[in-house]
């Protein structure tokens, strides 16, 4: 009967020591620029500790001349990664969390958006289906969100795993 507690002990220890500490971090964003503008949350992963991330996913609007659109998917034209918290150029230059691959996006109207940095300045292009594209110098901002507190929800599954143990421990005790 012992044995089968301290099993169920080294079971739950074993599932706290082998819960992958990876996740998927979150980040608000904004730009905004003379002729269009927009704000949503990333969704990405960190390449080890590089404080370089793969963004995965990403939702917002988009605010321009014509109205606002939501965006709906990431595009495959830069490398869309993100470099969080950021790197300054120098030279008095604001922080730069894009190389010059960038992150494009697409919006539901069908325009495709292209947030990179060339030369340590923050741009941001809008491009329709038709090859028309405006780039503008846009003041980008990105803040990483607190991630979901998992040591409490482990805990509460240790608890759970002890109440069960005890409660078949009695079980064996009393019959």
């Amino acid at each position: 009967m012992k044995h089968r507690t301290l099993g169920l002990c080294i079971l739950a220890l074993v599932t706290l020591a082998t819960t992958s500490a990876a996740f998927a971090d979150t980040f608000d964003f904004s730009f905004s620029g003379p002729l269009f503008s927009g704000s949503g949350t990333f969704t990405a992963t960190e390449r080890g500790a590089s404080d370089i991330y793969d963004i995965t996913g990403v939702t917002g609007t988009v605010k321009d001349w014509a109205g606002s659109s939501k965006i709906t998917s990431l595009q495959g034209f830069g490398d869309n990664k993100l470099t969080y918290p950021g790197v300054v150029p120098g030279f008095f230059l604001p922080t730069s969390f894009f190389d010059s691959k960038g992150l494009s996006f697409g919006l539901a109207d069908g325009d495709v958006i292209d947030l990179s940095a060339t030369w340590g300045i923050e741009t941001a292009t809008i491009g329709g289906p038709k090859g028309l594209s405006l780039p503008e110098s846009d003041t980008v901002d990105v803040s990483k969100n607190s991630p979901v507190p998992e040591p409490s929800s482990l805990a509460l599954f240790g608890t759970g795993i002890f109440g069960i143990a005890g409660a078949m421990r009695l079980k064996l005790r009393f019959g």
